[in-house]
Protein backbone atom coordinates (compact mmCIF):
# COMPACT_ATOMS: atom_id res chain seq x y z
CA UNK A 1 0.00 0.00 0.00
CA UNK A 2 3.05 2.36 0.49
CA UNK A 3 3.82 2.43 -2.82
CA UNK A 4 0.57 4.23 -4.48
CA UNK A 5 1.65 6.75 -1.90
CA UNK A 6 5.21 7.12 -2.98
CA UNK A 7 4.12 6.74 -6.96
CA UNK A 8 1.72 10.27 -6.37
CA UNK A 9 3.69 12.04 -4.49
CA UNK A 10 6.70 11.46 -7.13
CA UNK A 11 4.22 12.35 -9.62
CA UNK A 12 3.06 15.56 -7.64
CA UNK A 13 6.89 16.54 -7.31
CA UNK A 14 7.71 16.33 -10.76
CA UNK A 15 4.68 18.20 -11.69
CA UNK A 16 4.77 20.94 -9.78
CA UNK A 17 7.15 24.15 -9.21
CA UNK A 18 10.73 22.51 -9.78
CA UNK A 19 11.70 23.56 -6.21
CA UNK A 20 10.42 24.14 -3.09
CA UNK A 21 10.60 27.44 -1.40
CA UNK A 22 12.26 30.40 -2.49
CA UNK A 23 14.76 28.69 -4.38
CA UNK A 24 15.84 31.85 -6.75
CA UNK A 25 16.09 32.24 -9.92
CA UNK A 26 15.59 29.05 -11.94
CA UNK A 27 17.64 30.01 -15.10
CA UNK A 28 20.46 29.59 -12.87
CA UNK A 29 19.53 26.36 -11.18
CA UNK A 30 19.13 24.40 -14.63
CA UNK A 31 22.02 21.71 -15.30
CA UNK A 32 22.50 19.15 -17.85
CA UNK A 33 22.50 15.22 -17.97
CA UNK A 34 26.25 15.08 -17.27
CA UNK A 35 25.89 17.30 -14.21
CA UNK A 36 23.49 14.89 -12.86
CA UNK A 37 24.70 12.10 -14.00
CA UNK A 38 27.86 13.13 -11.74
CA UNK A 39 26.66 12.21 -9.02
CA UNK A 40 28.65 9.98 -6.46
CA UNK A 41 25.88 8.27 -5.09
CA UNK A 42 24.68 5.38 -7.61
CA UNK A 43 21.10 5.92 -6.38
CA UNK A 44 21.17 9.55 -7.30
CA UNK A 45 22.25 8.63 -10.76
CA UNK A 46 19.61 5.85 -11.34
CA UNK A 47 16.98 7.89 -9.86
CA UNK A 48 17.49 11.08 -12.58
CA UNK A 49 18.02 8.00 -15.13
CA UNK A 50 14.67 6.53 -14.50
CA UNK A 51 12.47 8.73 -12.28
CA UNK A 52 13.59 12.35 -13.14
CA UNK A 53 13.43 14.61 -16.34
CA UNK A 54 16.93 15.64 -16.97
CA UNK A 55 16.92 17.15 -20.51
CA UNK A 56 17.84 20.36 -18.98
CA UNK A 57 19.97 23.36 -20.17
CA UNK A 58 23.75 23.22 -20.61
CA UNK A 59 25.72 24.90 -17.41
CA UNK A 60 29.18 24.64 -18.82
CA UNK A 61 30.69 21.68 -17.34
CA UNK A 62 33.03 23.46 -15.33
CA UNK A 63 30.52 24.99 -13.05
CA UNK A 64 30.19 21.42 -11.05
CA UNK A 65 33.15 22.89 -9.32
CA UNK A 66 33.76 25.78 -7.24
CA UNK A 67 36.83 28.10 -8.88
CA UNK A 68 38.62 30.98 -7.81
CA UNK A 69 39.02 33.89 -10.23
CA UNK A 70 42.38 35.01 -9.24
CA UNK A 71 45.36 33.13 -7.62
CA UNK A 72 46.28 35.79 -5.01
CA UNK A 73 44.13 34.42 -2.56
CA UNK A 74 42.63 36.96 0.20
CA UNK A 75 41.16 36.01 3.56
CA UNK A 76 37.27 35.85 3.59
CA UNK A 77 35.88 38.63 5.73
CA UNK A 78 35.12 36.31 8.85
CA UNK A 79 38.96 35.63 8.85
CA UNK A 80 40.26 38.70 9.05
CA UNK A 81 41.55 39.85 12.65
CA UNK A 82 39.47 40.74 15.54
CA UNK A 83 40.40 44.60 15.64
CA UNK A 84 40.24 44.98 12.16
CA UNK A 85 37.19 42.85 11.22
CA UNK A 86 34.07 45.74 10.80
CA UNK A 87 31.44 45.25 12.92
CA UNK A 88 28.01 44.05 11.64
CA UNK A 89 26.33 46.50 13.44
CA UNK A 90 28.48 49.48 11.73
CA UNK A 91 27.33 48.41 8.09
CA UNK A 92 24.05 49.55 9.52
CA UNK A 93 24.95 53.39 9.79
CA UNK A 94 27.34 52.98 6.58
CA UNK A 95 24.60 54.86 4.42
CA UNK A 96 25.38 58.46 2.62
CA UNK A 97 22.54 60.28 3.86
CA UNK A 98 22.81 63.40 5.60
CA UNK A 99 19.63 64.35 7.14
CA UNK A 100 21.04 67.89 8.25
CA UNK A 101 20.54 68.74 4.74
CA UNK A 102 16.97 67.86 3.95
CA UNK A 103 14.65 70.32 3.68
CA UNK A 104 11.07 70.15 5.46
CA UNK A 105 9.20 68.54 2.80
CA UNK A 106 12.46 65.61 1.83
CA UNK A 107 11.65 65.41 6.26
CA UNK A 108 8.27 65.14 5.39
CA UNK A 109 8.29 62.55 2.42
CA UNK A 110 10.62 59.81 4.35
CA UNK A 111 8.67 60.32 7.41
CA UNK A 112 6.99 57.08 8.26
CA UNK A 113 3.36 57.36 9.46
CA UNK A 114 2.54 56.62 12.91
CA UNK A 115 -0.38 54.30 12.03
CA UNK A 116 2.57 51.87 10.39
CA UNK A 117 3.87 51.18 13.80
CA UNK A 118 0.60 50.75 15.64
CA UNK A 119 -0.47 48.30 12.97
CA UNK A 120 2.76 46.38 13.08
CA UNK A 121 2.29 42.57 12.77
CA UNK A 122 3.63 40.30 15.30
CA UNK A 123 5.60 37.19 14.77
CA UNK A 124 5.00 33.80 16.32
CA UNK A 125 8.01 32.20 15.51
CA UNK A 126 7.73 28.24 15.89
CA UNK A 127 8.95 27.06 19.94
CA UNK A 128 11.65 24.75 18.58
CA UNK A 129 13.03 26.98 15.41
CA UNK A 130 16.42 25.75 15.26
CA UNK A 131 17.01 28.78 12.28
CA UNK A 132 16.25 31.94 14.23
CA UNK A 133 15.73 35.22 12.45
CA UNK A 134 19.12 36.55 11.52
CA UNK A 135 20.91 40.10 10.55
CA UNK A 136 21.74 40.68 6.78
CA UNK A 137 24.92 42.33 8.00
CA UNK A 138 26.32 39.55 9.44
CA UNK A 139 25.31 37.28 6.97
CA UNK A 140 27.89 39.37 4.94
CA UNK A 141 30.65 38.76 7.12
CA UNK A 142 30.21 34.81 6.69
CA UNK A 143 29.61 34.75 3.18
CA UNK A 144 31.73 35.40 0.16
CA UNK A 145 30.40 36.80 -3.37
CA UNK A 146 30.41 34.14 -6.20
CA UNK A 147 29.55 33.97 -9.90
CA UNK A 148 27.79 30.90 -10.09
CA UNK A 149 30.97 28.80 -8.34
CA UNK A 150 33.71 31.03 -9.16
CA UNK A 151 34.95 33.60 -6.34
CA UNK A 152 34.89 37.09 -7.22
CA UNK A 153 38.12 38.10 -5.58
CA UNK A 154 37.17 41.81 -6.23
CA UNK A 155 34.76 42.01 -4.03
CA UNK A 156 35.90 39.67 -0.93
CA UNK A 157 37.08 41.62 0.85
CA UNK A 158 35.26 45.04 1.12
CA UNK A 159 31.68 44.18 0.66
CA UNK A 160 29.07 46.11 3.03
CA UNK A 161 25.73 47.21 3.01
CA UNK A 162 26.42 49.85 0.75
CA UNK A 163 28.53 49.05 -1.82
CA UNK A 164 26.95 45.13 -2.52
CA UNK A 165 25.04 46.19 -5.77
CA UNK A 166 28.44 46.42 -7.43
CA UNK A 167 27.92 42.67 -7.40
CA UNK A 168 25.36 43.97 -9.98
CA UNK A 169 27.18 43.31 -12.75
CA UNK A 170 27.52 39.75 -12.94
CA UNK A 171 23.12 40.02 -12.35
CA UNK A 172 21.09 36.70 -11.23
CA UNK A 173 24.20 34.77 -11.18
CA UNK A 174 25.93 36.41 -7.82
CA UNK A 175 25.46 34.16 -5.06
CA UNK A 176 26.36 34.86 -1.64
CA UNK A 177 27.89 32.01 -0.61
CA UNK A 178 28.45 30.26 2.94
CA UNK A 179 32.09 30.34 4.00
CA UNK A 180 31.35 27.65 6.69
CA UNK A 181 29.92 23.90 5.51
CA UNK A 182 26.21 24.66 6.19
CA UNK A 183 25.61 20.76 7.46
CA UNK A 184 28.23 21.53 10.48
CA UNK A 185 25.63 24.07 11.77
CA UNK A 186 28.12 27.57 12.62
CA UNK A 187 25.98 29.59 14.89
CA UNK A 188 25.89 32.40 12.83
CA UNK A 189 23.62 29.90 10.44
CA UNK A 190 21.57 29.24 13.49
CA UNK A 191 20.89 32.90 14.88
CA UNK A 192 20.42 31.68 18.65
CA UNK A 193 21.35 35.00 19.83
CA UNK A 194 18.34 36.55 17.85
CA UNK A 195 15.88 34.66 19.41
CA UNK A 196 13.58 37.16 20.89
CA UNK A 197 13.30 38.32 24.09
CA UNK A 198 10.80 37.85 26.97
CA UNK A 199 10.32 40.16 30.19
CA UNK A 200 13.38 40.05 32.31
CA UNK A 201 13.50 37.27 34.42
CA UNK A 202 11.13 35.11 32.85
CA UNK A 203 11.84 34.07 29.53
CA UNK A 204 14.94 35.46 29.33
CA UNK A 205 16.49 33.49 31.85
CA UNK A 206 15.16 30.66 29.63
CA UNK A 207 16.93 31.67 26.26
CA UNK A 208 20.21 32.61 27.85
CA UNK A 209 20.94 28.99 28.90
CA UNK A 210 19.48 28.04 25.41
CA UNK A 211 22.31 30.52 23.63
CA UNK A 212 24.92 28.53 26.09
CA UNK A 213 23.06 25.05 26.06
CA UNK A 214 21.32 24.07 22.85
CA UNK A 215 20.14 21.30 24.52
CA UNK A 216 17.58 23.25 26.95
CA UNK A 217 15.76 24.54 23.68
CA UNK A 218 12.74 22.66 25.41
CA UNK A 219 13.09 24.27 28.21
CA UNK A 220 13.14 27.62 26.77
CA UNK A 221 9.70 26.52 25.08
CA UNK A 222 8.29 25.84 28.78
CA UNK A 223 9.60 29.66 29.78
CA UNK A 224 7.72 30.69 26.68
CA UNK A 225 4.54 29.03 28.28
CA UNK A 226 4.63 30.45 31.82
CA UNK A 227 5.52 33.41 29.64
CA UNK A 228 2.02 33.33 28.03
CA UNK A 229 0.54 33.03 31.73
CA UNK A 230 2.13 36.08 33.59
CA UNK A 231 1.54 39.49 33.90
CA UNK A 232 -2.37 39.79 33.97
CA UNK A 233 -3.95 42.97 33.66
CA UNK A 234 -6.65 44.21 35.95
CA UNK A 235 -9.69 46.12 34.80
CA UNK A 236 -8.33 49.39 36.23
CA UNK A 237 -5.35 49.43 33.65
CA UNK A 238 -6.44 50.87 30.52
CA UNK A 239 -3.28 51.33 28.85
CA UNK A 240 -2.77 50.57 24.84
CA UNK A 241 -2.29 46.61 24.80
CA UNK A 242 0.76 47.43 22.53
CA UNK A 243 2.29 49.16 25.44
CA UNK A 244 2.00 46.21 27.73
CA UNK A 245 2.57 44.01 25.09
CA UNK A 246 5.99 45.77 24.43
CA UNK A 247 6.57 45.49 28.51
CA UNK A 248 6.66 41.74 27.75
CA UNK A 249 10.09 41.83 25.56
CA UNK A 250 9.58 40.77 21.59
CA UNK A 251 13.45 42.26 20.67
CA UNK A 252 15.22 40.47 18.71
CA UNK A 253 18.71 41.74 17.69
CA UNK A 254 18.20 40.74 14.30
CA UNK A 255 16.61 43.83 12.76
CA UNK A 256 13.62 43.21 10.59
CA UNK A 257 13.72 45.78 7.52
CA UNK A 258 10.20 48.06 7.16
CA UNK A 259 9.66 49.69 3.64
CA UNK A 260 6.58 51.78 3.13
CA UNK A 261 5.24 52.54 -0.52
CA UNK A 262 2.91 55.15 -1.24
CA UNK A 263 0.75 54.56 -3.90
CA UNK A 264 -2.38 55.99 -5.53
CA UNK A 265 -6.24 56.79 -3.93
CA UNK A 266 -5.11 57.25 -0.24
CA UNK A 267 -3.24 53.21 -0.46
CA UNK A 268 0.15 52.96 1.61
CA UNK A 269 1.83 49.55 1.78
CA UNK A 270 3.72 48.87 4.58
CA UNK A 271 6.24 45.78 3.78
CA UNK A 272 7.96 44.36 6.64
CA UNK A 273 10.87 41.77 5.79
CA UNK A 274 12.25 38.96 8.08
CA UNK A 275 15.47 37.60 6.97
CA UNK A 276 17.40 34.30 8.13
CA UNK A 277 20.59 32.77 7.42
CA UNK A 278 19.49 29.47 6.59
CA UNK A 279 15.87 27.89 5.37
CA UNK A 280 15.36 23.80 6.28
CA UNK A 281 13.11 22.28 3.97
CA UNK A 282 10.31 19.95 5.02
CA UNK A 283 10.52 16.17 4.65
CA UNK A 284 8.24 13.81 2.02
CA UNK A 285 8.37 10.31 2.83
CA UNK A 286 10.91 11.24 5.57
CA UNK A 287 13.75 12.41 2.71
CA UNK A 288 14.18 16.59 3.12
CA UNK A 289 14.34 18.74 0.26
CA UNK A 290 14.76 22.36 -0.40
CA UNK A 291 17.33 23.56 2.18
CA UNK A 292 18.88 26.70 0.91
CA UNK A 293 20.74 29.31 2.25
CA UNK A 294 19.28 33.00 3.22
CA UNK A 295 15.83 33.16 3.35
CA UNK A 296 13.61 35.95 2.90
CA UNK A 297 9.79 36.62 3.98
CA UNK A 298 7.61 39.26 3.84
CA UNK A 299 4.21 40.24 5.32
CA UNK A 300 2.30 43.76 4.25
CA UNK A 301 -0.41 45.65 5.53
CA UNK A 302 -2.52 47.53 3.06
CA UNK A 303 -3.63 50.40 4.39
CA UNK A 304 -5.98 53.41 2.74
CA UNK A 305 -6.52 57.01 4.21
CA UNK A 306 -4.33 55.58 7.23
CA UNK A 307 -6.90 53.00 7.93
CA UNK A 308 -5.81 49.44 7.61
CA UNK A 309 -7.33 47.32 5.19
CA UNK A 310 -5.84 44.04 4.41
CA UNK A 311 -2.89 41.85 5.24
CA UNK A 312 -0.68 39.54 3.21
CA UNK A 313 1.97 36.73 4.11
CA UNK A 314 4.15 35.06 2.18
CA UNK A 315 4.67 31.16 1.89
CA UNK A 316 6.58 29.56 -0.45
CA UNK A 317 7.12 32.00 -2.91
CA UNK A 318 3.16 32.88 -2.90
CA UNK A 319 0.62 33.73 -0.15
CA UNK A 320 -2.49 34.34 1.53
CA UNK A 321 -4.13 37.64 1.50
CA UNK A 322 -6.59 38.55 4.72
CA UNK A 323 -9.24 41.26 5.25
CA UNK A 324 -7.90 43.19 8.48
CA UNK A 325 -11.00 42.50 10.37
CA UNK A 326 -10.39 38.59 9.45
CA UNK A 327 -6.12 38.25 10.71
CA UNK A 328 -5.83 37.17 14.49
CA UNK A 329 -4.93 40.26 16.54
CA UNK A 330 -3.11 41.21 19.81
CA UNK A 331 -4.80 44.50 20.31
CA UNK A 332 -5.13 46.32 17.01
CA UNK A 333 -1.88 44.82 16.08
CA UNK A 334 -2.06 41.56 13.37
CA UNK A 335 -0.52 38.11 14.51
CA UNK A 336 1.63 35.96 11.92
CA UNK A 337 2.73 32.77 12.32
CA UNK A 338 6.85 31.77 11.04
CA UNK A 339 6.69 28.09 9.93
CA UNK A 340 9.69 26.19 11.44
CA UNK A 341 12.57 25.63 8.88
CA UNK A 342 11.06 27.47 6.23
CA UNK A 343 9.98 29.98 7.83
CA UNK A 344 6.66 30.09 5.21
CA UNK A 345 3.95 32.77 6.99
CA UNK A 346 0.61 31.68 8.11
CA UNK A 347 -2.89 33.43 9.55
CA UNK A 348 -2.98 30.33 12.22
CA UNK A 349 -0.87 28.37 14.24
CA UNK A 350 -1.25 24.27 13.59
CA UNK A 351 -0.04 22.05 10.73
CA UNK A 352 -0.53 23.23 7.22
CA UNK A 353 -0.25 21.09 4.31
CA UNK A 354 0.99 22.40 0.64
CA UNK A 355 1.55 21.08 -3.04
CA UNK A 356 0.83 17.10 -1.81
CA UNK A 357 -2.08 14.93 -0.54
CA UNK A 358 -2.40 13.47 2.51
CA UNK A 359 0.09 16.20 4.49
CA UNK A 360 2.86 14.22 3.05
CA UNK A 361 4.69 17.67 2.52
CA UNK A 362 3.33 20.43 5.57
CA UNK A 363 4.77 23.16 7.41
CA UNK A 364 3.95 23.55 11.30
CA UNK A 365 3.30 26.74 13.54
CA UNK A 366 2.79 27.40 16.43
CA UNK A 367 2.91 30.58 20.13
CA UNK A 368 6.44 30.02 20.38
CA UNK A 369 8.67 33.47 20.93
CA UNK A 370 6.92 36.86 20.24
CA UNK A 371 9.08 38.72 17.90
CA UNK A 372 8.13 42.56 17.29
CA UNK A 373 9.45 43.58 14.57
CA UNK A 374 8.91 47.77 15.92
CA UNK A 375 12.07 47.19 18.58
CA UNK A 376 14.88 46.41 16.56
CA UNK A 377 14.46 47.68 12.74
CA UNK A 378 15.65 49.96 9.89
CA UNK A 379 12.63 51.48 7.75
CA UNK A 380 13.07 52.86 3.95
CA UNK A 381 10.53 54.61 2.03
CA UNK A 382 10.24 53.42 -1.67
CA UNK A 383 9.07 54.81 -5.05
CA UNK A 384 7.89 52.08 -6.88
CA UNK A 385 7.32 54.25 -10.04
CA UNK A 386 11.14 55.11 -10.39
CA UNK A 387 11.82 52.20 -8.45
CA UNK A 388 13.85 54.29 -5.94
CA UNK A 389 14.43 53.19 -2.55
CA UNK A 390 15.44 56.29 0.72
CA UNK A 391 15.97 56.05 3.86
CA UNK A 392 13.43 57.14 6.25
CA UNK A 393 13.65 59.93 8.92
CA UNK A 394 13.40 57.56 11.35
CA UNK A 395 16.88 55.81 10.46
CA UNK A 396 18.07 58.50 8.48
CA UNK A 397 22.04 56.39 8.03
CA UNK A 398 20.81 53.35 6.77
CA UNK A 399 22.49 52.14 3.67
CA UNK A 400 20.31 51.48 0.61
CA UNK A 401 22.84 49.46 -2.06
CA UNK A 402 22.41 46.17 -0.28
CA UNK A 403 18.46 46.53 -1.52
CA UNK A 404 19.24 47.26 -5.27
CA UNK A 405 21.51 43.55 -4.69
CA UNK A 406 20.41 41.59 -8.34
CA UNK A 407 21.75 38.33 -6.78
CA UNK A 408 20.83 35.39 -4.57
CA UNK A 409 21.43 35.95 -1.16
CA UNK A 410 23.28 32.39 -0.36
CA UNK A 411 24.95 29.21 -2.45
CA UNK A 412 24.35 28.39 -5.72
CA UNK A 413 22.53 25.08 -5.76
CA UNK A 414 24.95 22.06 -5.05
CA UNK A 415 26.09 20.37 -8.16
CA UNK A 416 25.32 16.62 -8.11
CA UNK A 417 28.98 15.84 -7.12
CA UNK A 418 28.91 17.80 -3.56
CA UNK A 419 28.33 15.29 -1.64
CA UNK A 420 25.78 16.82 0.71
CA UNK A 421 23.45 16.81 -2.74
CA UNK A 422 21.02 14.13 -4.08
CA UNK A 423 18.03 14.26 -6.11
CA UNK A 424 14.79 12.18 -6.35
CA UNK A 425 11.26 13.21 -8.48
CA UNK A 426 13.28 16.14 -9.75
CA UNK A 427 13.57 17.69 -6.49
CA UNK A 428 17.02 18.61 -4.89
CA UNK A 429 17.97 18.24 -1.36
CA UNK A 430 20.30 21.65 -1.26
CA UNK A 431 18.78 24.39 -3.66
CA UNK A 432 19.94 28.15 -4.56
CA UNK A 433 19.26 30.74 -2.38
CA UNK A 434 16.96 33.44 -2.91
CA UNK A 435 16.65 36.95 -4.41
CA UNK A 436 16.17 40.08 -2.24
CA UNK A 437 13.45 42.40 -1.50
CA UNK A 438 13.50 44.32 -5.04
CA UNK A 439 11.81 41.49 -6.69
CA UNK A 440 8.87 41.01 -4.43
CA UNK A 441 6.73 43.21 -6.40
CA UNK A 442 6.46 46.16 -4.10
CA UNK A 443 4.21 48.25 -6.96
CA UNK A 444 1.72 45.45 -6.69
CA UNK A 445 -1.45 47.07 -7.48
CA UNK A 446 -3.51 43.97 -5.75
CA UNK A 447 -2.48 42.83 -2.51
CA UNK A 448 -1.38 39.84 -3.54
CA UNK A 449 1.99 39.30 -4.69
CA UNK A 450 1.60 37.15 -8.09
CA UNK A 451 0.23 39.60 -10.63
CA UNK A 452 -0.86 37.08 -12.93
CA UNK A 453 -2.72 34.99 -10.42
CA UNK A 454 -6.39 35.76 -8.63
CA UNK A 455 -6.10 37.59 -5.43
CA UNK A 456 -8.66 36.21 -3.02
CA UNK A 457 -8.95 38.57 -0.08
CA UNK A 458 -10.32 36.12 2.41
CA UNK A 459 -12.68 37.49 5.45
CA UNK A 460 -11.77 34.58 7.63
CA UNK A 461 -9.69 32.33 8.89
CA UNK A 462 -9.14 28.58 8.44
CA UNK A 463 -10.04 26.28 6.31
CA UNK A 464 -13.66 27.57 5.71
CA UNK A 465 -15.41 31.08 5.45
CA UNK A 466 -17.03 32.24 8.82
CA UNK A 467 -14.87 29.63 11.03
CA UNK A 468 -13.04 32.34 12.47
CA UNK A 469 -13.43 36.53 13.13
CA UNK A 470 -9.94 36.90 14.17
CA UNK A 471 -10.53 38.83 17.18
CA UNK A 472 -8.23 37.15 19.71
CA UNK A 473 -6.63 38.39 23.53
CA UNK A 474 -3.45 39.41 24.33
CA UNK A 475 -1.62 36.34 25.59
CA UNK A 476 -2.19 35.72 29.45
CA UNK A 477 -5.58 38.09 29.13
CA UNK A 478 -8.67 37.09 29.87
CA UNK A 479 -10.20 40.02 27.79
CA UNK A 480 -9.02 42.67 25.35
CA UNK A 481 -12.27 45.17 25.61
CA UNK A 482 -12.23 48.13 23.47
CA UNK A 483 -8.57 47.98 22.35
CA UNK A 484 -9.94 45.52 19.61
CA UNK A 485 -10.53 48.04 16.70
CA UNK A 486 -12.52 46.99 13.25
CA UNK A 487 -11.50 49.24 10.55
CA UNK A 488 -14.32 51.61 9.87
CA UNK A 489 -16.65 51.77 6.40
CA UNK A 490 -14.18 53.61 3.48
CA UNK A 491 -16.73 56.60 3.23
CA UNK A 492 -15.80 57.12 6.98
CA UNK A 493 -12.52 57.16 6.94
CA UNK A 494 -12.03 61.23 6.10
CA UNK A 495 -13.23 62.22 9.44
CA UNK A 496 -10.38 60.17 10.64
CA UNK A 497 -7.78 62.50 12.16
CA UNK A 498 -4.94 60.23 11.61
CA UNK A 499 -6.47 59.16 8.27
CA UNK A 500 -6.40 62.52 6.79
CA UNK A 501 -2.63 63.33 8.59
CA UNK A 502 -1.51 60.22 7.11
CA UNK A 503 -2.38 60.57 3.80
CA UNK A 504 -0.83 64.73 3.74
CA UNK A 505 2.44 63.05 4.29
CA UNK A 506 2.14 61.33 1.18
CA UNK A 507 0.60 64.55 -1.08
Amino acid sequence: MAVVPAILCGLTLTSAHPYFGQAGHVATQRETPSWTESSLSWANRQTCRWLSNCETTDSGGKDSLYQYSHSNQQQPLSQILPNTLPGASSFWTSGFERPETWSKEEHISRKIPQYVYDYTPYVHLFSGEQFWPCDIAEHLVHTSPYANYTLIRSMENDRTLDNLDELNEFGHFAYLKSEDNVEERPDWLGGSSNIPRGPEGIFDQHSDRVLKNPSLRKEQVQGEKRWNDVGRHGPEDRRKSSDRLEERGGHSSAPAVLIVVPKEDGIVDAFWFYFYSYNLGNKVLNIRFGNHVGDWEHSMVRFRNGTPEAVYISEHGAGEAYAYHAIEKYGKRPVIYSATGTHAIYATPGLHPYVLPWGLLHDQTDKGPLWDPNLNHHAYVYNYTSRHLKSSAQTPYAPVSWFNFRGHWGDKIYPMSDKRQYRLWGQYHYVSGPLGPRYKNLGRKKVCQRMQAQCIIKHWLGDEEGSDDGEKRLPGEEMIGDDVEVPEQTEQVGGREDGRAGIRQWT
